[in-house]
């Protein structure tokens, strides 16, 4: 190859290269500015998506925190309403005591934030009580307990069924015989009687002197002779008065008249038939209450043995009693706050149940009858031996009286063994049933409106515990412009209604 070859082949290479060079300067050019424009754009997009991923992990700080707070109100449940009652509850101004902190540390300051937590039911309500006694008690309520209360629910109402079939409560207004006997103290004639069938001899001498008085002296006589009914009378009154008072009647002129007698064993009547309840749930309420609630009996005798009563948590009943927490079941069934009235009612409510139930054995044994015919028979004589024979009443107008004192008096003694923790047992035909003052406790209660059990219930444990417990708490938050609603509960146990 010449030299003029050679060199214009370096001349067109180094024109190539020249060209090539120029070539990818114009090409670095473009990338730069390409890289220019879309630099800053690709660093704002960055930028945003780290902005918003910080938002969201403020706004999840945010959920979290208030959860947190639900969870810590929930937490602050007062300790002692659980230990003393096994409800759950927290005092109302405990409800956002951590709302600052939660505020402050789980969001950052440059966000507008808000939490507010609020009651959505508390302990007042008797449906959200009623819902945690169920609970409560629903694996807490042994079986076999239940099942024996049933059973002497049904003896109750086998006794029951035989009051109401009864002729006695009609024959006590019906018979001719059954005389008031304030009608017999002021018309002694009106019931009198023959006195050769006394056994009662009169003087000669003291008939003479009978019939040498005067009218004055007769009536001094008959009113000094008569005092021996009277006293009787006068007895029977002042056990039969509050009787009357603890079922609400008007207490009568003459109290111990048959008519008036009745207003008593009607009321008694209609309390043992009208049970009629939802039986389950209402056993575990009452069993609630008579198991974390003391009564006026702290012991009971079972199977010949008194056995002290406690809470399920092992704390004696009589213990309870003696910090100042008296007669509460009572006061709970007959809605008074005194302790010392709420037992007398109660006292007087069982004696008149037991008063009724011996009033009517009483009149139907005619053994017992012939009984009181006999000690009918002693009074009239007294009388007329006192009188020389100027009163003699018929013995058999008698009875009724001495039937209603002897029923008093038995109702009297089976009401003071009751009080002492003792059973009785009351043979209803061929059945025998051993009641002891708990079960007539259940019995008040079976009869008692459920809402008025649940109110009483609630009264009386703010006697021990008192405040405003909130069950079910509501909270209220905003982030931003965004807001939340969360809402916890205490008892999960659900009813369903009918």
């Amino acid at each position: 190859m010449n030299s003029d070859n050679l060199n214009g082949l370096k001349s067109f290479i180094i024109k190539r290269l020249n060209l090539l060079k120029n070539k990818i300067r114009a090409e670095e050019a473009n990338t730069s500015l390409f890289f220019l424009i879309l630099l800053p754009i690709t660093v704002m997009v960055l930028f945003l998506t780290f902005e918003n991923v910080q938002l969201r992990r403020e706004e999840l700080d945010f959920v979290r925190s208030c959860e947190t707070s639900l969870d810590l109100a929930l937490a602050d449940y007062d300790r002692q309403l659980w230990q003393e009652f096994g409800l759950w509850g927290v005092e109302s101004n405990l409800l956002n005591q951590h709302k600052n902190e939660m505020e402050q540390n789980f969001v950052s300051d440059r966000h507008e934030v808000e939490i507010e937590i609020s009651g959505i039911h508390n302990l007042e309500d008797t449906e959200q009580l009623r819902k945690q006694i169920l609970r409560h008690m629903s694996v807490r309520s042994p079986f076999l307990a239940i099942e024996e209360i049933i059973k002497r629910i049904g003896n109750v109402g086998i006794m029951s069924e035989q009051l109401n079939n009864s002729s006695v409560l009609a024959e006590i207004t019906s018979k001719s015989n059954l005389v008031d006997p304030e009608f017999i103290i002021a018309n002694p004639d009106s019931a009198a009687g023959d006195l050769a069938s006394l056994d009662v001899e009169i003087k000669p001498e003291d008939q003479e002197t009978l019939e040498e008085m005067s009218n004055s002296e007769l009536n001094t006589l008959s009113e000094s002779s008569l005092e021996i009914l009277a006293k009787l009378i006068e007895e029977a009154k002042t056990m039969i008065v509050p009787m009357y008072e603890s079922t609400g009647n008007p207490v009568p002129a003459n109290p111990l008249a048959p008519g008036s007698l009745q207003n008593i064993t009607n009321f008694f009547d209609q309390f043992l038939l009208n049970y009629d309840i939802p039986i389950i749930s209402r056993l575990q309420i009452q069993e609630y209450m008579l198991n974390y609630y003391p009564m006026q009996v702290t012991e009971l005798e079972m199977s010949g043995n008194k056995t002290p009563l406690q809470t399920p948590d092992g704390r004696l009943h009589s213990d309870l009693h003696a910090s100042g927490r008296k007669n509460e079941v009572e006061q709970i069934i007959f809605n008074t706050n005194d302790p010392d009235s709420a037992a007398s009612k109660a006292k007087w409510g069982i004696r008149g149940i037991c008063f009724t139930y011996h009033l009517i054995d009483n009149f139907t044994d005619e053994a017992k009858q012939s009984v009181y015919l006999l000690q009918a028979t002693g009074i009239s004589t007294a009388i007329a031996v006192v009188s020389i024979g100027h009163i003699v009443i018929d013995p058999q107008t008698l009875v009724y009286t001495i039937t209603l004192i002897d029923s008093l008096s038995q109702a009297f003694a089976d009401s003071d063994q009751l009080l002492a923790g003792e059973e009785l047992t009351f043979p209803i035909g061929d059945l025998e049933i051993n009641i002891n003052y708990r079960d007539l406790m259940r019995v008040f209660t079976l009869f008692k409106n459920e809402d008025n059990l649940l109110s009483g219930i609630n009264n009386m444990r703010k006697k021990t515990v008192p405040g405003n417990f909130i069950t079910a708490i509501k909270l209220d938050g905003c982030f931003r412009n965004s807001s939340i609603c969360l809402s916890r509960e205490y008892s999960d146990f659900i009813i369903k209604k009918p």
